[in-house]
């Protein structure tokens, strides 16, 4: 996860919340994350180091004590929730169906951390030279050919502004049960469309805009 690397890893919230309790400011992201105060518990961190540990993704350091030297991937993923410079959430809503996903931007570092079930979150790592945008589209593709009709809210900030109270740009893409799409802008301006891939390039020139984030172009 050094910008290039593609693997995707499993973690625990009692990992994730360890990983955010050993940097020196935790900042928004246990929010972002769906953390709470009860995920910062004793009993819960100790669950936390124990399962890096009997994963073999984190070993202590001998002669130091309670120091533990983290796996190369780990360590990237706590540079990337210590201190994302930006966030992008995409939040998925259907009838009877609910999802998300959220990209944090740490400079070097960036991942993508969708919630799933057993409260565990799958990681993905976004190479350095990836279009931020096409990571983003393909969670709402996927949830939205599947659940008709179906929303993806696109909602995008930099650190700084989110932690100043600054609203955060919003737009969305939805499906229709009649097989359109809709695309609202921040402004409010809506793009109608017959098919994904017409709604998805008006949404990704939204994105292009709204991202707190450089876009590399693919």
């Amino acid at each position: 996860m050094d910008g290039t690397a593609t693997e995707q890893l499993s973690m625990t919230a009692a990992e994730l919340s360890f990983l955010l309790a050993s940097g020196d400011r935790q900042g928004q992201t246990p929010r972002l994350l769906g953390l709470t105060d009860a995920d910062r518990t004793d009993a819960v961190l100790s669950a936390g180091v124990g399962s890096l540990l009997l994963r073999h993704l984190a070993a202590p350091v001998e002669g130091s004590g309670s120091s533990l030297e983290l796996a190369p991937a780990i360590a990237a993923v706590a540079a990337g929730l210590h201190r994302p410079r930006g966030f992008v959430q995409v939040g998925l809503t259907a009838d009877d169906h609910a999802d998300g996903a959220v990209l944090l931007d740490a400079e070097r570092i960036r991942v993508l951390v969708a919630a799933r079930a057993y409260r565990c979150y799958d990681i993905t790592p976004i190479a350095a030279d990836t279009d931020v945008r096409e990571p983003l589209l393909a969670v709402a593709d996927r949830f939205l050919h599947r659940h008709r009709p179906a929303l993806a809210t696109f909602t995008a900030s930099s650190a700084t502004d989110f932690e100043r109270g600054i609203q955060p740009a919003r737009a969305t893409l939805s499906s229709s049960s009649d097989g359109t799409w809709r695309v609202v802008t921040r402004e409010g301006a809506e793009t109608k469309a017959e098919d994904f891939d017409t709604a998805a390039s008006a949404m990704r020139e939204e994105l292009g805009r709204m991202l707190p984030m450089a876009v590399t172009q693919s």
